[in-house]
């Protein structure tokens, strides 16, 4: 989808939401919104990156890649600011599989960890999601919200399967080759052999495992923090079952950086639970605002960096998967 037409999008939507929020009601609910819980949910949030990272670093030093925590986790947030620069809600990922793949012994390794990091912090948080909504259902006699979880949660898995089995590599190869494009098969076929490679690391795996389901949850915990600093008056439950569903919503590759798509989300189910339309969409952005401050300290550490980091060329033309 062209650039234009995901900007448009975004702008539609998020100009809709506040039209129909009532613009003075929001600026009523962050003008009133208790900043001690919001710098609280943001130090929280700057804790899980640190966590996020050093996940990443465990499967790095899996594949016999010894880059330096400090080194992995500047790419991690200087990424953060030329990803926002970027149309899609995954180029910051992009982008720092890409500048970190020139510090590595396989640049393809860069990008095969991270792939394997997201996916397992996807597939718990909607693990997460499942186990919350089999008592909720059970308790309110109301099965809609399990079938809607567990449909998602098999579809995630079966997308990963499809993508990761050798049959649909083969295929996408024969159409790649049709189009003389064999390049990108083989930088596929490398992928994916790296991704297979740091799977079967059972030691780093178990340990990544194990502090993805801690991040999931404190990701959660500082949705919620942030909620109750505007006033959501929500049982954290909620939090669980509806914060996986609009993380996959805000994914979906039709708006900049997932802007309006993901505000209308939280709008949708929030709004379920009885929450103003205000105050749910007050809550989306004020967490868009920490990606943002985010990406602000990434750009710092970018200039303020002496070595000067190697300048990240943002066309599309560059090979993130790129091997040495």
């Amino acid at each position: 989808m062209k650039f234009w037409l995901k900007a448009v999008i975004s702008v539609a939507l998020l100009a809709l939401l506040i039209w129909k929020s009532n613009l003075g009601d929001i600026l009523n609910v962050m003008a009133n919104a208790d900043m001690r819980l919001y710098v609280a949910a943001f130090a929280l949030f700057l804790f899980q990156q640190v966590v996020v990272t050093y996940c990443w670093q465990l499967l790095l030093v899996a594949q016999n890649n010894p880059v330096p925590f400090l080194k992995t986790l500047q790419v991690h947030f200087v990424g953060s600011f030329f990803g926002t620069f970027l149309p899609s809600s995954i180029s910051m990922d992009i982008v720092r599989a890409y500048h970190l793949s020139r510090h590595l012994r396989r640049g393809v390794d860069a990008a095969s960890s991270m792939f394997v990091t997201r996916v397992a912090g996807f597939g718990i948080n909607f693990l997460l999601a499942l186990i919350v909504a089999i008592p909720v259902s059970r308790a309110n006699h109301d099965s809609q919200i399990l079938w809607t979880v567990a449909t998602l949660t098999l579809a995630f898995f079966a997308a990963i399967w499809v993508i990761l089995h050798r049959r649909s590599l083969q295929l996408l190869s024969s159409l790649l080759r049709r189009f003389k494009l064999a390049k990108i098969t083989d930088k596929l076929a490398h992928l994916r052999e790296s991704i297979l490679e740091v799977a079967v690391a059972k030691s780093a795996m178990l340990k990544m495992l194990a502090l993805s389901v801690f991040f999931q949850i404190l990701g959660v915990v500082i949705i919620y923090v942030v909620g109750r600093s505007v006033g959501i008056d929500l049982d954290f439950w909620h939090y669980c079952i509806y914060v996986p569903l609009i993380t996959a919503i805000a994914v979906l590759p039709i708006s900049v950086l997932g802007i309006g798509i993901r505000e209308g989300a939280f709008v949708f189910f929030f709004t379920q639970a009885g929450v103003p339309q205000a105050a749910a969409l007050s809550l989306s952005l004020l967490l868009f605002s920490q990606a943002l401050l985010m990406a602000a300290m990434g750009g710092i550490w970018y200039l303020l960096d002496k070595s000067k980091v190697q300048t990240i060329d943002l066309s599309v033309k560059q090979e993130v998967l790129s091997t040495e």
